[in-house]
């Protein structure tokens, strides 16, 4: 595959990418549940795809490394030398297109210590194909980090990337952290950190109470109208 067909593709790949995190980030709770699945149910994987997701599994634990250590000169040294990253974290509020970004990203105030520490772990690779040498993957990133003179907190998210294989093997070119909707993603939290007496209890349904106030007080004008229009409207499978 040239280098321009090549280019052609990832940023297919990389629509796609952001269309499902797009929905990923808006589907209501109801949507996300666990009832919606079993989540104990595993996919038939083929052979090919293993191999991928053990490719990019060591590639991933690499980058946890050098990642964990800040080093970040190594960490852009994984990502494909296009100079067009894409790089879309949970807590930016706009996708990051272009180095100079991606670098601002990393180094947001020059000479200024910004994590006293970061510990990400990534698990439950899968990918696939979508082209010779380009790849589309899912996996799960665990972290702990601590902010300069604040506590340490903990939280996790969904992630899905793109990556180009190159001479020096595998890199980065796109990345999505995909956290579920609030009250799915709080829902969660409290499962696993369940509440230690009647005060936090409180507080936590304080907290789903003000999640769903702010979900439903923010449905589009004209919603209603929309539904209405559609009151026959009868699904198709």
């Amino acid at each position: 595959m040239d280098l321009i067909t090549k280019k052609a593709t990832v940023g297919r790949a990389i629509l796609a990418l952001g269309l499902f995190a797009l929905v990923g980030l808006l589907a209501p709770a109801t949507v996300m549940a666990d009832h919606h699945f079993d989540a104990r149910k595993r996919d038939a994987v083929s052979a090919e795809e293993t191999q991928l997701a053990s490719e990019l599994t060591a590639f991933l634990a690499e980058y946890a490394t050098v990642y964990n250590n800040q080093d970040y000169r190594a960490v852009k040294s994984m990502w494909l030398d296009d100079g067009n990253p894409i790089y879309m974290a949970e807590e930016v509020p706009f996708p990051l297109y272009g180095q100079s970004r991606m670098d601002k990203y990393f180094n947001p105030v020059p000479g200024r210590r910004i994590l006293d520490g970061i510990d990400n772990r990534y698990s439950k690779v899968r990918a696939k194909y979508v082209a010779p040498g380009v790849a589309v993957a899912t996996y799960r990133l665990d972290y702990d980090l601590k902010l300069v003179g604040m506590p340490a907190v903990h939280g996790w998210d969904r992630v899905m990337a793109v990556f180009a294989k190159t001479d020096a093997g595998w890199k980065l070119s796109a990345y999505t952290e995909a956290p579920m909707g609030p009250m799915t993603m709080v829902r969660k939290m409290m499962k696993a950190t369940p509440a230690r007496d009647e005060a936090e209890g409180e507080a936590y349904a304080t907290t789903r109470a003000t999640i769903k106030a702010l979900t439903e007080r923010a449905v589009s004008p004209g919603f209603d109208e929309f539904m209405a229009e559609r009151e026959s409207l009868e699904p198709t499978h």
